[in-house]
């Protein structure tokens, strides 16, 4: 802060700057290196208005992203087209990183550093074709980009472009973070492993997702677990097939029975294991078995999902899940041969996982640092308004940001796309999932003042670390 030596009794000395002659002394309020955005040319009003103005160009990035959607880590039109646009407006950038990412660096190199960071990776859908995408339809078939990763991308792009324009006034570092394979590859884990949090270490992070449950250009976050922990297992319960006459009680052992009530008592694992206060899920969304209607098989696949908004609840109940299979199974005279996806640091070298599992990887809980998400909140109330930016209930939805906010205290925040006259309402992973791309430009001027309220909050900005 602005605190002198001069005379006993003398404390702060912004009012002492004219005495003293010295016109460039910034006063910081106490607050660890803030400096007034306003009074640098930097205010959020005004990073909107700028953001606004590149509308056409960030939505022609978003389209030209959207036309070619792309799996997982196999990311290389993607990334191609993101080092061009990087290129173009000068960001320098480092690449590759955990395999198709790569991270932008705008600033001094030198710390205080905030993290911005955009995922990449589109899903196995098939999008149709309608009056609304048209010009710009996915031309990789059962490829869409429909969780608005090419939207999170394009913003992420305006943001570099707004805060390279104001690079002489970063004192800091702004790095700039496109991921690869949000979708269930565990992407955010494995660029921490590779070291983009560190050298030097970024103190803040923080992300966008589009919400098509928020109208367009609203914002919702809330501190604590925002996001679930999520992973999922598939089981073989075994029994032994035979006749489905004939061989009952003739060496026949139904692992369908078997299967079927370790299906039901898994639903009992929430109501009688945890707590009330706990939240949780178990769902069983695929039983597969048999191949005539005759013959009892030998084996039933049964797979699902656990979402719990804590780790420690996440274990609790895969614990009991584990305890239930194996103990019904045993009860009905069969065997269990089950994979689970964990928390383990080793979790992306995991061999031999079932055909459906992205990964080996249980993502954690996305947690919110309640006083970044409280300055956050505060700055876009004060230039969205108050009835733009919304507390939101946490969702029990998976986000591997999750690797990020647990090491740096992050903001993971949601912006509204709904617009039911522009068709932007379905919900996330449908084929029928749209942006409204007024959306964009709001999402870029957050992303920057989000980076500029942190780096003033640490002193990464001109003046404001000045002393006297």
């Amino acid at each position: 802060g602005c605190r002198g030596k001069m005379a006993a009794g003398v404390g702060r000395l912004c009012g002492l700057a004219v005495l003293l002659g010295l016109s460039t002394l910034i006063c910081a309020e106490e607050k660890k290196g803030g400096v007034d955005l306003a009074s640098l040319g930097l205010s959020a009003e005004a990073i909107a208005e700028e953001a606004k103005g590149m509308k056409d160009w960030i939505v022609s990035y978003r389209r030209q992203l959207h036309q070619n959607p792309e799996l997982m880590y196999e990311l290389s039109t993607t990334s191609a087209i993101i080092r061009a646009a990087l290129d173009e407006i000068g960001v320098a950038y480092k690449y590759p990183i955990a395999t198709e990412g790569l991270v932008g660096t705008i600033g001094t190199g030198e710390s205080p550093v905030v993290g911005l960071r955009s995922d990449m990776d589109a899903l196995p859908v098939l999008e149709p074709l309608d009056q609304d995408t048209q010009g710009f339809a996915s031309k990789n078939a059962g490829r869409m980009h429909a969780c608005g990763h090419d939207g999170h991308m394009s913003m992420l792009l305006g943001a570099a472009k707004l805060l390279k324009q104001k690079e002489k006034m970063i004192k800091g570092t702004v790095r700039i973070v496109f991921q690869p394979a949000e979708e269930g590859g565990a992407g955010g884990f494995k660029m921490v492993q590779e070291g983009i949090l560190s050298n030097p270490s970024v103190e803040r992070m923080f992300g966008i997702h589009l919400w098509p449950w928020l109208k367009t250009g609203d914002v919702g976050a809330k501190a604590g677990p925002l996001l679930a922990a999520a992973g999922q297992f598939e089981l073989h319960v075994i029994g032994k097939g035979g006749h489905a006459a004939a061989g009952i009680g003739q060496g026949v052992v139904d692992p369908i029975v078997a299967a079927t009530a370790i299906v039901q008592q898994l639903q009992t694992v929430i109501s009688r294991n945890l707590s009330p206060v706990e939240e949780g899920i178990v769902s069983v969304t695929m039983i597969h078995a048999g191949s005539a209607f005759n013959v009892v098989p030998d084996s039933v696949m049964v797979a699902g999902t656990i979402r719990a908004f804590h780790r420690d609840v996440y274990s609790k109940i895969e614990g009991r899940v584990k305890g239930i299979i194996r103990h019904v199974a045993a009860a009905h005279e069969c065997t269990v041969e089950s994979v689970f996806t964990t928390f383990d640091d080793n979790c992306l070298e995991a061999k031999g996982l079932p055909e459906g599992f992205p990964s080996g990887c249980t993502y954690p809980p996305t947690v919110n640092d309640a006083g970044v998400w409280s300055n956050v909140k505060a700055m876009a109330q004060g230039y969205l308004g108050k009835d733009k930016v919304h507390e939101v209930k946490g969702t029990m939805g998976g986000e591997d940001f999750a690797y990020f906010a647990e090491k740096v205290p992050s903001a993971f925040v949601l912006l509204g796309i709904g617009n039911e006259e522009k068709n932007s309402t379905a919900g996330l992973h449908s084929p029928l999932f749209k942006i409204d791309e007024d959306a964009l430009p709001v999402g870029a001027a957050l992303h920057v003042n989000m980076a500029l309220g942190a780096l003033s909050e640490l002193g990464g900005l001109a003046g404001a670390k000045a002393e006297l």
